[in-house]
Order: structure tokens, then sequence, then C-alpha cells
């Protein structure tokens, strides 16, 4: 649990995703409610339900000279990682006792189905294509590139993954156990992933809708992102850029139902009582919620709900959005990346829209944020993710003086 003894702020961060390469094109994005949503090419998507992802391109290492046996998700969480280590312009002294804590899912999976198919054709591929299979190589990779040599984690909860991540990074600087922290996920496309969300029929054919009537599924997304945490005290002494400060987390389990939600929502308003009673804060100090908002039938129900139950009269008046119909469901990095865009909506003073949304489904009485981003300056800012088998995670954050 967060502690008042070390406050935990957040000095740099870093994204890929399908709106692009790097945070400056996330936010610009975000801000100009665009969507990276195209048809899948890592292979052929034809006979899934939906041909729709989040793909990213691949990331440019100039400087880094990458192992061979590295994943599309180790690629993207390396570079999400340089970016916010070169955003938080943290010297190389401080990276050395840190922690790493990164969320994930499938791993180098889709590198491995390569090494299958070839072998299914009788052929002999490169071995090297099965090692970065491990989910945790992405976490390894990092602290092995930077040098850093303090606590590492790999989390896996699916798609609340990286936020749990996050939390658990950010209490470790609350506890006085280190100083800095890089946290975050990553996730990569690949045929496992697709065939089975396609066989769950939780895919849309058509463009992602989150909480709209005519929802009929999300579309799935790849991609990274990583924050650099500190401790006020150490982020003062060096004068650091600050964008917000993580004031609490809540986290729960469902244990309703292996993939759906309980229909109530009761795991995620408790995962959100909870982080509100962790940051010393009433509803209605919310500004803003990120949602988790897959744009699936049964998901947005239980969220609507959720949210209801938990800020009550208050509710209606709270601007929500979620970002998914603009990067695609990215799972295990999911957490993460809506990290990034609620803290660029603290410090850049923009609302992300929810992209494709028209119509609400009645009942759910909501201000969902359609078509376009919107100008408005919050104070608190409460990030949702919410996993297969109840794995629920919620993040604060806040703004900090000055």
């Amino acid at each position: 649990m967060i502690s008042s003894r070390h406050e935990v702020l957040v000095t740099g961060m870093g994204a890929v995703t399908a709106l692009g390469p790097d945070l400056a094109s996330f936010a610009a994005g975000l801000q100009a409610g665009r969507t990276g949503i195209r048809r899948l090419t890592l292979f052929d998507p034809s006979g899934y339900r939906s041909e729709l992802c989040g793909q990213v391109a691949e990331p440019d290492f100039p400087d880094v000279e990458l192992p061979p046996s590295t994943s599309r998700p180790d690629r993207f969480g390396l570079r999400a990682a340089l970016d916010a280590v070169r955003d938080a312009d943290l010297p190389v002294e401080a990276l050395r006792g840190a922690a790493v804590a990164m969320g994930t899912g499938t791993g180098g999976a889709l590198q491995s189905e390569e090494y299958v198919l070839e072998r299914l054709a009788g052929r002999y591929p490169d071995a090297r294509l099965l090692v970065g299979h491990q989910p945790a190589a992405v976490t390894d990779l990092i602290a092995r590139l930077l040098g850093i040599r303090g606590p590492r984690n790999t989390i896996m909860t699916a798609c609340s993954s990286s936020a749990v991540a996050i939390a658990w990074a950010a209490d470790l600087i609350a506890c006085g156990e280190v100083e800095v922290a890089l946290a975050g996920g990553a996730e990569g496309l690949c045929r496992l992933t697709v065939a089975g969300f396609s066989a769950l029929r939780a895919t849309s054919p058509e463009l992602c809708r989150p909480f709209d009537a005519n929802r009929q599924g999300l579309n799935l997304g790849e991609g990274a992102a990583v924050l650099v945490l500190e401790s006020e005290k150490h982020a003062q002494r060096r004068g650091a850029r600050v964008y917000g400060r993580i004031a609490g987390y809540g986290m729960t389990t469902d244990a309703y139902h292996m993939t759906a939600p309980h229909p109530d929502g009761a795991g995620a308003a408790r995962a959100m009582r909870i982080a509100l009673a962790n940051a010393g804060l009433p509803p209605e100090a919310i500004g803003y919620i990120n949602a988790h908002g897959t744009g699936t039938p049964h998901n947005d129900v239980a969220e609507t709900r959720a949210i209801h139950a938990v800020f009550g009269a208050w509710a209606p008046r709270i601007p929500v959005s979620s970002i998914k119909s603009m990067v695609g469901h990215t799972l295990g990095a999911a957490g993460a990346i809506e990290a990034v865009a609620s803290l660029l909506a603290l410090s850049c003073g923009f609302l992300p829209p929810t992209v494709n949304h028209e119509r609400a489904e009645e009942g759910f009485n909501l201000d969902f944020i359609p078509g376009q981003a919107r100008a408005v300056q919050v104070e608190a800012v409460l990030s949702s993710s919410f996993a297969f088998g109840g794995n629920n995670a919620v993040l604060i954050f806040t703004r900090t003086p000055g």
C-alpha cells in the first residue's frame, strides 16, 4: 500500500503504440482523436472474426545492438524504457540500484509460432527464435541493457498486468526499498491471441465502439509503455520535471468466471473503493476516469455499473473515456499505456475522447467524451484495468503543486 512516508512521482514516460513510435505521437493522436486500428498484416488474419488490430511499426534502435533473440514485445518494451529514461533525463548512476517491473502476456509467442510452422514444413529454423518466448525476457532485456541491478519482477495477470507492475514498483519506492523504478508493460500480437479472442467472439469485425449501444467487441492491439517512478526526495534533489503523483491503487480478484466479469462489476467497484481509500480521496475528487472500456457487451455493462456503485450521484458528472478504440486492447500492456494517457491528461490539460462512440446504451448515463478531446484541467485521474479471471487493478494519479 502506498505510504505517505515516501511520495511516488512519475518523472518520465515512453510509449510505443499504434498511434506512433513515441510519446509525442501518442499524445498527439489522443488529442486529435485519431485511431491506429488497421487491417492486420503481421500474418494472414483471414478466417478470424476480426481482421482489425492496433498493429505497431517496428521501433528503431540506432545506438543499441540488440541480441538476435529479441522478440517484438521485447523491442517495444526496450524502446519505451529507453525513451522514458531519456524523457526523465535520468543519470546512469540512478539506474544501477533501480527496480524494473513489467507486465506482459504472451511474450515472444509470434516467433515461437514461426519456429513451429517452419518445423512443420520440414525445415530447421534457428532455435534462438524460442528464447524470447519467456514473458520475463522483456524485463531482463531492459535491466541488462540499462545496467539495472535492483529488484525486478514480471507480472502476468492478463489485461491488468502492467497496472499491477506499476503498483508493485510504487510500493518499493513508498516503502523505501528503492528510490527509482522503471515500470510498465509490453505486448505483441500473435496468432494465439487473435485466434483465442476470435473463438471467444470477443473481437469486433468493425471498429471498436466502447460503451456504445451498437458495440460488437474489441479490436486487439500491441505496444508498450514505461514510466520512470521516483521518490519525491530523489526527484527534488535532481530538479526533475514531474508528470504527476501515484496517489494510490486498489487490486481485487472476482473469482467469478475465467473470462466474464461479475455482472454487477462487484470486484471492479471494490478495487476502485480501495484505490480511493489508499489515496485518501473522496469519490468527488476524481475529475476523469480512464476506463478499461473494451467495447464488449458484458465488460462495458459491468464497468458502468461499478462506476455508478462507487461514485453514486457524482458519476454522471465525471468525464469517462476509453482509448482502446484508438490503440486497440493491448492486453498485458494496456494498464501502462492507459496510465501514460492518464498522466498526459493531468499534465497537458486535455481528456482523450472515446472514438467511434455515438450513442450510449440505455441506462449507462455517463459522460463518455464522444467525438473529440476535451480541454479540461483536472486534479485527479482514476485509471482502471479489469482482466480475465476478475484480476482488477485501479491506479489513481494526482497533480503535484507548482
